[in-house]
């Protein structure tokens, strides 16, 4: 005779889901017993339903509830009473014999008395929520110890429960997407603050515009706008480089319209009038035949620029066909060198770009390159941009700058931390003028104090409108600075408040 195989034993774990799906079923049966109770008693709710044959687990309910389906939706009868079911059955002997054995007609008699046809919504999404949980028990979802827990919750709640911890655990896996507690690690970050985190490079001879925006920020887009020949590039050499040669950080410059040699005159001019205090104007060296004195001068410069050039701190990077992938792949090759500071002059759409689409793709390709350079945690490369960009033409006639002298590509401005917009001061202005600006600087004690300030008809004043700020207020102020762009002199005079265009 042939050995009897043993019954294989089962483990542990397996001899818990199995004492799980019992418990399940004995929750379940009740609703069962009660859905096919209440369809015998109202046979045409069972078109209000998509039940099914594999919807009930007990037997005894299986075996009543395919007599009721076939008689009302497959025969189209419609009533359940003894002779209808007892003339199906003479059909279907099989089923019959366990008809007969479950109690025959007298058990869903009896089941009809207890039940209330109203409820029998109810007893439909327990059956739904049973099901569903023996479907996760198969599926390996850790609900044995939750039981007792799920008779007093709906089917929505555990759906709910469950995809809010799915969606936790699957979004936390992704590279791009993160979720942290506000508390973690709070303690921590205020040693982190302490030591000056949260401060960025500062501008060059900018102490309240540092105040207002915390400097050069890593992981942020600076805007600098104005009109075209307003000084944009100026102001910004002249904020960036000194700054970034005092601290020893080094700088990549891309630029659309001028080239390395423009860059070069620029930066000789602004050494010999900041650094050796001689003074020097952009004609000079523009015009050439230099005098002794001035060919010493301009060599002693180019020394300085030379030794403070170790290293490759000022690299310059002028772009034949200006396209926003190409800077991209700038960012992440220097970002990746060491570089943490980057200047786009002029920022303007790709070179080819469909006219009807142009305002679309300078807001989406701002959008690419504030995802490249954001902080580390978010994905980015942790670099500061500053970018000049152009404002509409009607902004010569404004006194007061906002967002909305950006034109069409206003959006541009929606990932950036800072935006500054760059105006000359008007005649009318000046001090003792007809519209003239209330000039304060603070005194140098407790910076509360408001000390006047004159402007002098015979110097070059520019406005800076910090339009957005994402570290302090906006249009709050406007900064005054006596800006001298023939010599690359910037410095900061005061603040006042302009009044808003009517």
């Amino acid at each position: 005779m042939p050995e009897k195989k043993e019954k294989q034993k089962l483990s542990p774990y397996q001899e818990e889901v199995l004492k799980c799906a019992k418990q399940i079923k004995e929750y379940k049966v009740i609703a069962e017993a009660n859905i096919v109770a209440i369809l015998y008693k109202k046979p045409d709710l069972i078109f209000d339903y998509t039940l099914c044959l594999e919807d009930f687990t007990e037997n005894t309910w299986r075996v009543y509830w395919k007599i009721a389906n076939d008689i009302i939706v497959v025969e189209k009868k419609s009533v359940l009473d003894d002779m209808t079911v007892g003339l199906y059955l003479e059909k279907h002997l099989k089923l019959k014999k366990e008809y007969e054995n479950y109690g025959g007609y007298e058990t869903i008699d009896k089941a009809k008395e207890y039940v209330n046809v109203s409820n029998i919504d109810g007893y439909v999404k327990e059956l739904y929520k049973w099901n569903t949980i023996l479907k996760m028990l198969k599926n390996n979802f850790p609900v044995q110890t939750r039981i007792k827990e799920f008779c007093d919750m709906s089917l929505e709640s555990i759906y709910e429960e469950y995809e809010a911890m799915l969606n936790h655990i699957f979004i936390n896996a992704e590279d791009d997407v993160k979720s942290y507690s506000l508390a973690e690690g709070i303690h921590e970050l205020i040693e982190e603050l302490d030591a000056g985190s949260a401060v960025g490079l500062p501008y060059n001879n900018m102490d309240i515009l540092n105040k207002e925006t915390g400097g050069q920020l890593l992981g942020n887009i600076t805007l600098v706008g104005g009109l075209s020949n307003m000084g944009k590039t100026t102001l910004t050499r002249s904020m960036l480089i000194p700054s970034v040669i005092k601290h020893e950080e080094r700088l990549v410059i891309c630029v659309n319209e001028e080239g390395i040699k423009k860059w070069q005159r620029e930066l000789l001019v602004w050494v010999a009038n900041n650094i050796y205090k001689h003074d020097l104007q952009k004609f000079v060296v523009r015009d050439g035949k230099y005098s002794d004195e001035i060919k010493e001068l301009l060599h002693k410069c180019a020394d300085w620029i030379v030794e403070k050039s170790v290293n490759n701190m000022l690299t310059l990077i002028p772009f034949k066909r200006y396209k926003t992938k190409k800077f991209i792949k700038i960012l992440k090759k220097y970002a990746n060198l060491g570089v943490r500071y980057f200047i786009l002059d002029t920022y303007k759409a790709d070179s080819g770009s469909r006219s009807d689409r142009m305002w679309l793709d300078m807001q989406q390709n701002m959008v690419d390159i504030y995802d490249t350079v954001k902080c580390k945690e978010e994905g980015g490369l942790e670099v500061h941009v500053t970018i000049t960009f152009q404002l509409a033409k009607s902004s010569a006639r404004q006194r007061f700058y906002s967002q909305d002298n950006i034109g069409m590509a206003k959006s541009i401005v929606d990932p950036s931390s800072t935006c500054l917009m760059l105006r000359d001061v008007f005649e009318d202005e000046y001090t003792g003028e007809k519209h003239a600006l209330k000039v304060f600087r603070f005194d140098g004690k407790n910076n509360k104090s408001k000390i006047p300030v004159k402007l002098d008809e015979n110097k070059h004043y520019q406005l800076i409108f910090i339009c957005k700020n994402r570290e302090g207020a906006a249009s709050s102020i406007q900064i005054v600075c006596e800006h001298d762009m023939s010599r690359n002199i910037l410095k900061e005079v005061g603040f006042t408040s302009v009044p808003v265009d009517f």
